[in-house]
This record gives C-alpha cells, structure tokens and sequence, in this order.
C-alpha cells in the first residue's frame, strides 16, 4: 500500500471501513456468518455440517459461493475494462461494479427481499477486492486483514532494524479502517436494522464518484493513475 499515492492510500482505507461496515451488519443479520471473512465461514460451514445444522451450512456455503463469485466477477471486470479502454479503466470499472451490486441490494431491501439483499453483498464486497489490482493480484487487501496483520507484525519488527515505519503503519491504518466500519455499521445497525443497507450503498456511490473525479482531473491534467 506504501507504493500508492496519498489519495488511493486513502481510498483503500475507507474501503477497509466499508468492508468492515458490511461485514458487521451481515454478521448481524444472519446471525454469526460472514459476508467477507471467508475463513471464518469456512469454520462455520465444516462445524454446522459435523453438527448436523444443516441450515447453518448451507448460508455459510452460500456466502462462501457468492463471495468467491464476486472476486471472479470483480476480476472479470478489471480485465475486461483494462483490455476494452486502457490499464487505467480497471479500477473505475470494478468500483461501478460494486456500486450497482450495493445498489441492487438496497432495492431488495426495499422490496422486503431481505435476505436476498445480505447475499447480494457478499457477491459485492468479493468483487470489492479487485479494486486494488496489479498483475492479476491483489495488491491492497481489502476485506480481509489476518495477511495485513502478520505483514504488520514483520514491517515492525523491520523498523527495528533500519527498516522504516511507514510500512507498517499503512497495514495498522488498513486493521484500523476495518475495525472502525466494523464498530459502526453494528452501531447503525441497532438503530436503523435492514435499512442500514442504504447506507452501505449510499457511502459506497460516494466513494465511487468521488474516486471517479479525482482520478478524471488526474487524466486531463496528465497526471499519472
């Protein structure tokens, strides 16, 4: 995350904050499953299957198929949009992506298609891990942070040893940013319920336009994406 500018360093946290909104209010609603921490529903669906919870399993199945094909989806898309326009399009194209899936859900909510809309986030914030891409990689993980904190741990222990600082930190302000939506999409979702999905789409819409002038002024001026 080090190697990106200020701005997208700032995009990527409050994507992390977002991510850690959406998986907060999942886990909510669904009663303990993930909509992004797939190892954990991993956990969930080889336990309720030796339990005999057969509902159990298969939700957390479910979201472990919906968010494997989101990443596909968001992939997809990166490609496509890159080998379509030029290699500065991807990103722009997967965040548009996510925005019309978040917006989806909101209009389930609004159809009383509840659980519906909580998968169709799941399918959303896979895709969301494409935003970051390099060579057909990740480059900054986005919704999942056990990665983020052992590189942390290792980039510490770096700047122990001549290594600087700022490593490590860009990978705590990432755990932060998911830690603090986490907090605040449960908070939210006491008060405001399902409805908390408008929020998701709406803060996810922002971002999106936002990202999307910033990077457009950057083009016209010539400067580099």
């Amino acid at each position: 995350m080090h190697t990106y500018r200020r701005g997208e360093q700032l995009l990527a946290v409050a994507l992390t904050v977002l991510a850690g909104f959406v998986d907060s209010v999942g886990f909510l609603y669904l009663g303990g499953v993930f909509l992004s921490f797939m190892s954990g529903n991993t956990t969930r669906f080889a336990t309720a299957a030796v339990e005999g919870d057969g509902n159990l399993a298969v939700l957390a199945g479910s979201c472990l198929g919906l968010f494997l094909g989101g990443v596909i989806l968001g992939a997809l898309v990166h490609r496509l949009a890159r080998n379509r326009w030029d290699l500065t399009r991807g990103r722009e194209a997967v965040m548009v992506t996510v925005t019309a899936l978040f917006g989806l859900s909101a209009l389930l909510v609004a159809l009383d298609a509840e659980r519906a809309a909580m998968l169709v986030l799941s399918v959303g914030i896979g895709a969301l891990n494409s935003v970051f891409e390099r060579d057909g990689e990740v480059a900054v993980p986005l919704t999942y942070m056990t990665g983020t904190l052992v590189k942390m741990g290792q980039r510490l222990v770096d700047s122990f040893f001549g290594g600087g600082h700022i490593r490590w930190i860009s990978h705590l302000l990432l755990w932060l940013g998911l830690a603090t939506g986490a907090v605040g999409g449960a908070l939210v979702f006491e008060i405001l319920g399902i409805s908390t999905v408008y929020v998701i789409a709406g803060y996810m819409l922002l971002l999106t336009v936002v990202s999307q002038v910033v990077r457009e002024g950057r083009r016209r001026a010539g400067l580099p994406l």
